[in-house]
């Protein structure tokens, strides 16, 4: 994968990644938060400098899943090889991170639920739009392509 292609994906993710935050965190769950302002969650009407962790938090994320998408040997078609990057970071990112939450803090269990689903959507999605921009085709595909190559020289 070229660095402009690296660079285009992580974008790409990120851009994602921020605006199905947004809508999941701010639209969907809004509700469901609002009686946590000031106790679990931070006060709305103060934005204090750990909110830029929230953005380089997704970035990390995407970069990693990037990488990944870039380095890992996938089968299947773009969408399948997406849906299964997308399964995987939510397995590895939000899955953990949410159930120590919910160990941790007193999360209503309906509402972990909630947010576990709605991450494995934004996951996939995610997985989904890098998977485009990385488009590494499956092993068989390429095989074949290599040896129609070679065959027509």
């Amino acid at each position: 994968m070229t660095y402009k292609r690296m660079a285009a994906a992580i974008g790409a993710g990120f851009l994602v990644s921020q605006i199905l935050a947004i809508v999941v965190h701010g639209f969907i769950l809004a509700r469901d938060y609002a009686p946590f302002h000031g106790t679990l969650l931070r006060p709305q009407e103060h934005v204090s400098w750990q909110a830029i962790l929230l953005p380089v938090s997704h970035l990390s994320f995407i970069s990693a899943l990037v990488w990944i998408a870039g380095h890992v040997r996938w089968q299947g078609s773009i969408a399948v090889q997406g849906l299964q990057l997308g399964v995987l970071g939510w397995m590895t990112g939000q899955v953990p991170l949410w159930l120590l939450w919910y160990a941790e803090q007193p999360w209503p269990g309906d509402l972990v639920l909630k947010q576990l689903g709605l991450e494995l959507a934004s996951s996939l999605i995610i997985g989904l739009t890098i998977s485009v921009l990385v488009r590494q085709p499956n092993a068989r595909a390429a095989d074949s392509f290599a040896a129609a190559s070679s065959a027509a020289r």
